[in-house]
């Protein structure tokens, strides 16, 4: 049998893809005689086009997904491999999204241009203060902007794209005093020796899917499906995609600054939840319920963000 796993082309996404590739290669490969022939092809996307101008000005993070959906349905890979927070809630009609890989630290985590000599017991609230006045801080997440806003209100933020090595090569050359960026990534390129401080999920809330690695395929691949199916954490699909149903059901659009972050103790599922706007306005809530509830437990954390006001809070994105 040949499987054929689309990608995109970033050492990140090709390290998430040659994951898969192994895991799949020590789940059926010790067959000889029924031996998987994989290829990995790597598939440029919308979004790694456009380094010049924010993404939510030319369709939002869908762009990072859109060639390579395009390509499942074509039948030219077999899986799609994607950094889950990439992935629109609403998948296309047709395709499948029912595979996640075991959470990584879903943490946000800040990188200092000049390394502070002691940040011991700094946190997701006081980090700041390592920060110089009017510091410069690199991200185009409106919700990281949103987050940090409400702990320092004097940070002059700038837009920060491309991948983590160009990334840090900008924090490097002296365009920031600092950058937000997910943990996990740099964790799987091992790079974590540059994380200066890791953000609290419960205090910075992160995107929802942060940390996890999701394979979608075409519905009608029965083959695939049942191929795939013991790659998947019943835990982690648990957790993110009640945070997936809560963003869902905000239904508040790829700019917004809202957050999610789930996690599981025992039989139980914790959410929790933000809403912000561009004027500062912030709003949070969280809920819990059993775990195998999850996708309702994620539509009333968005219901009890709405009878608070969060509809008007997130309208207030909305630049006429």
């Amino acid at each position: 049998m040949k499987l054929t796993i689309g990608t995109r082309g970033s050492k990140l996404a090709l390290y998430q893809a040659n994951l898969v590739k192994d895991k799949i290669d020590r789940l059926y490969n010790n067959n000889k005689d029924k031996k998987i022939d994989i290829e990995i092809k790597t598939i440029k996307t919308s979004g790694d086009k456009i380094l010049s101008a924010s993404l939510s000005s030319f369709g939002g993070k869908g762009l990072f997904v859109k060639e390579i959906e395009e390509a499942l349905f074509n039948e030219d890979i077999d899986i799609a491999v994607h950094s889950l927070k990439d992935v629109p809630q609403v998948i296309p009609e047709g395709l499948t999204l029912d595979v996640v890989l075991k959470r990584d630290d879903p943490r946000d985590c800040i990188i200092f241009k000049d390394k502070p000599k002691s940040h011991k017991g700094l946190d997701s609230a006081n980090f700041t203060s390592l920060l110089k006045n009017c510091a410069v801080v690199g991200t185009s997440s409106l919700r990281r902007r949103s987050l940090l806003a409400r702990l320092r209100n004097d940070i002059i933020f700038e837009p920060l794209r491309g991948n983590i090595d160009t990334r840090l090569k900008k924090l490097k050359d002296g365009f920031f005093d600092a950058v937000i960026l997910s943990s996990s990534g740099l964790i799987r390129l091992g790079l974590s020796s540059y994380i200066d401080i890791y953000l609290d999920p419960l205090k910075f809330i992160p995107q929802c899917g942060q940390g996890a690695i999701a394979l979608e395929h075409k519905d009608s691949r029965a083959d695939i499906s049942k191929l795939i199916k013991p790659l998947n954490d019943e835990d982690t699909k648990f957790s993110v995609f009640a945070e997936r149903a809560c963003i869902k059901g905000l239904n508040c659009g790829c700019a917004s600054p809202v957050g999610a972050y789930s996690y599981i103790e025992g039989d139980n599922l914790h959410i929790k939840g933000f809403v912000s706007n561009i004027y500062g306005e912030y709003l949070e809530d969280e809920i819990a319920g059993k775990k195998t509830d999850y996708e309702n437990i994620g539509k009333s954390l968005a219901l009890h963000l709405i009878n608070k006001g969060g509809i008007e809070i997130l309208n207030k994105n909305i630049i006429s």
